[in-house]
């Protein structure tokens, strides 16, 4: 049914909308294959991102960072 729906709506188009289509369609494939690829591992074990990906990694900031800007102090 679902390919019926698609050829029906793709009769319409002009040939470089339909080009434009295939692209999609093949981005979409991409992206399908890749997701999987980043979540899941041998034996079917499905892998899930972590919330924060620069957990591990230390980022520093100013010590001031808190601080209101002096160009701000005159507005508090």
């Amino acid at each position: 049914m679902a390919y019926d729906t698609l050829i029906r709506e793709a009769k319409d188009l002009p040939e470089d909308m339909i080009e434009q289509v295939i692209e999609f369609m093949r981005f979409l494939k991409y992206a399908s294959k890749k997701e999987q690829t980043n979540h899941s591992i041998n034996n079917n074990i499905t892998f899930h991102r972590s919330i924060n990906p620069l957990a591990d990694d230390f980022i520093s900031i100013s010590e001031d960072f808190d601080e209101t800007p002096e160009c701000f102090k005159e507005y508090i």
